[in-house]
């Protein structure tokens, strides 16, 4: 049904989310009686994050729904604009909307910087993981307890890159080829806060769209809505975000 589910998707899902948060997350079947109509699913907080009926049972879906949020206790969902379905549903229950982020897609091929550019860009390899663990724990948020397991795991499918200055490491970026969802890849990108604001996000996404652009791949991304700085350097790099993922309070 997971898979169904993406197929019904009118833009490519974001690869982090579906990995690092619907992975996650603890899926339910609905029934009513012996009938199956369908199934969602919930993250640790109790926040609902998806809701799939089987394609008979569609009709049912505001009778599900309420069902869900009174029967669950259920006060928030995550949903998104690329779901229409699910996404209409949480509109007739809500009492606010929040946008939570932006979706990303390709909206215009742009040069990477000249060869005067005095930053070189490489493919990362594991003989710079310690580097690079190093440098996502000072320049990311959170505990980091994700991070030397995320980074062997793209060194491995060799989806890691790095962007020097000199022998400085000033920016990182992440090209994963989605597995569910060809022929779309997922970018992200992390730069030094010491070299913030002088276009090296941007740069680094340039880079990885090249990538690929050689390799048959549609490169796509996200940011949330409160890293506008992040949006800032996606659009510089030929991105245009016409979708959105949005927090809905019932």
């Amino acid at each position: 049904m997971r898979g169904d589910y993406l197929r019904t998707l009118v833009a490519p899902a974001d690869g982090m989310w579906e990995k690092a948060v619907i992975a996650q997350a603890t899926f339910w079947e609905i029934h009513d009686g012996e009938q199956a109509l369908g199934a969602f699913c919930l993250d640790a907080d109790g926040t609902l994050l998806r809701v799939q009926l089987l394609e008979p049972r569609q009709g049912r879906g505001q009778e599900v729904l309420r069902w869900l949020v009174s029967d669950q206790g259920i006060q928030r969902a995550i949903t998104s604009t690329i779901e229409p379905l699910y996404f209409s549903l949480c509109l007739d229950l809500h009492t606010s909307i929040t946008p939570h982020s932006y979706l990303f897609r390709d909206h215009q091929r742009i040069e990477p910087p000249a060869d005067r550019d005095p930053h070189h860009f490489r493919r990362a390899t594991p003989d710079d993981l310690d580097t690079l663990v190093l440098f996502y724990k000072e320049n990311t948020s959170g505990p980091g307890a994700w991070i030397e397991g995320f980074l062997n795991e793209r060194l491995r499918r060799e989806e890691l890159f790095a962007l020097f200055d000199h022998q400085t490491l000033v920016a990182s970026g992440e090209c994963i080829p989605s597995q569910q969802q060809p022929p779309y890849a997922d970018l992200g990108m992390v730069v030094a806060q010491a070299y913030r604001g002088r276009g090296l996000g941007s740069s680094m996404l340039l880079r990885l769209k090249q990538h690929c652009y050689a390799s048959g791949w549609r490169p796509i991304c996200s940011c949330e809505v409160s890293n506008p700085a992040s949006k800032r350097a996606i659009e510089k790099a030929g991105f245009i975000s016409e979708h959105r993922i949005v927090s809905v309070q019932f």
